[in-house]
């Protein structure tokens, strides 16, 4: 609640509320606070949304998610009640892409070896580098298309990749020729892909995906960037094949966040790490997004953003994920 999202709560003046204590208040203590609420605006850390949390409201019309994903905080409940629930996930989603693109021109250009970052960094080093590749020669093969990928396919046109393949589930090759991609297997992505980009939704479908198979058809001197999330790709084959050297890998997710001192991908020359900032630098408009679309509804116009429920079904959950690990490691 900063800069454009509070001038927008003055202009609006509505009665706002949160959760001022300073601890994490139970599901029913929710259906306390939002009994008589018109809309509710969620982020991370919030509760579900599910019967419990909801038992006692009659009025809400809207859910609005400053974040992106509304995965893991809309419940079934709330689209049975017909509550339209939206999110600043586009928003947010060219922000990632902005920083997936760096990522990606970073990797091909192997400034892990080649840049230098003030007291951080080790020594550059000088000398040709056949390794460093152009847009124009690669292929750059994208797993999952959702908002993200979309804009990344807009700020990629300008360099002139040499193709841009995909692998989505929910996209047709007709859809995807129209935007200026071909459609490919799974498989196929990471053989043919000079770049491979994993963007696909963080579902207990797509965990470890990206085994030992796919990481070791990448071809050589290959960039693999992963803004996902880190399950995505099974760690152990992940790490196996950076020790070859033979790939340069590009993470903005990491399997334990913060990610420890210790951990081995410190050790390797031949990545490049952000600290899952990706989204970082509109973080201040996102509310603000979030009032208007509540102002839409209330007003009974159309929303810029919504979420219907089959696009909920197929957004990121990390944390469903996690309690399938749980539960395939006690089996």
């Amino acid at each position: 609640m900063r800069g454009p999202s509070l001038a927008k709560i003055e202009k609006l003046g509505w009665a706002i509320r949160r959760n001022e204590t300073g601890r994490k208040l139970e599901p029913e203590e929710w259906a306390e606070e939002i009994a008589d609420a018109d809309a509710v605006m969620t982020t991370w850390s919030s509760p579900r949304l599910d019967e419990v949390v909801l038992g006692k409201n009659r009025n809400l019309k809207i859910v609005a998610h400053v974040g992106g994903s509304v995965a893991p905080y809309i419940g079934g409940e709330v689209y049975r009640r017909g509550i339209r629930v939206t999110s600043s996930n586009k928003a947010m989603a060219r922000t990632v892409a902005e920083s997936t693109l760096m990522l990606i021109l970073m990797g091909m250009r192997r400034i892990h070896l080649r840049g230098s970052f003030g007291t951080r960094s080790k020594p550059m080093e000088w000398g040709k580098d056949k390794s460093i590749r152009v847009p124009q020669d690669c292929r750059i093969g994208i797993w999952g298309y959702g908002d993200i990928s979309a804009w990344l396919v807009k700020l990629l046109r300008p360099f002139e990749p040499r193709e841009i393949l995909v692998n989505s589930g929910h996209l047709s090759e007709e859809a995807a020729r129209r935007e200026g991609m071909r459609k490919v297997e799974f498989d196929d992505l990471f053989a043919e892909s000079h770049v491979v980009v994993c963007l696909a939704g963080m579902t207990v479908a797509n965990t470890g995906r990206v085994g030992e198979e796919q990481l070791a058809s990448i071809p050589d001197d290959g960039v693999l960037v992963n803004v996902g999330r880190a399950p995505l790709i099974q760690p152990d084959a992940l790490m196996d094949e950076l020790r070859r050297r033979r790939i340069t890998g590009v993470f903005d997710v990491f399997e334990e966040e913060p990610l420890p001192e210790e951990d081995p991908l410190y050790s390797l020359d031949n990545v490049i790490l952000t600290p899952h900032c990706a989204g970082s630098g509109r973080d201040a408009s996102y509310m603000a997004e979030m009032l208007e679309e509540i102002e839409r509804c209330l007003e009974g116009k159309q929303l810029k953003y919504e979420i219907p429920r089959e696009r909920a079904r197929t957004m990121t959950d990390l944390g469903t994920v996690r309690e399938a690990q749980k539960k395939g490691r006690n089996s």
